[in-house]
């Protein structure tokens, strides 16, 4: 029997709990598609990736966190750059990344 440790359940034969993968430009227009402020496409890729490393190497499959824990960790990584741009920016961007891969119950590769 095998167990997905995200959400806490068995999995069953020939199942795969994360068919739903996670489509960078997919996010992107989520995202711009609930934000008020400019996001040029550079400062997206720039997030993108930072994201995707902590998600990657701090998370895991099946690991924990909180949402603003993961916030947190991509603003420090803008300060350590000193690239600019708003404390508030860069969490609302995160949470809708989150908030997007919890809606489609998907799978970040």
């Amino acid at each position: 029997m095998k167990i997905d440790l995200f959400r806490n359940k068995e999995i069953q034969e020939g199942e795969n709990p994360y068919e739903r993968k996670i489509i960078s430009n997919e996010v992107y227009d989520y995202v711009l598609s609930h934000i008020e402020f400019d996001l040029t496409l550079k400062t997206w890729i720039y997030i993108d990736k930072i994201f995707y490393e902590i998600w990657n190497s701090k998370i895991g499959l099946g690991g924990s966190f909180y949402w603003d824990e993961i916030q947190e960790e991509v603003l420090l990584e803008f300060k350590k750059h000193k690239i600019l741009l708003p404390d508030n920016d860069v969490k609302t961007v995160v949470y809708l990344i989150l908030e997007y891969i919890e809606q489609i119950g998907g799978l970040i590769e």
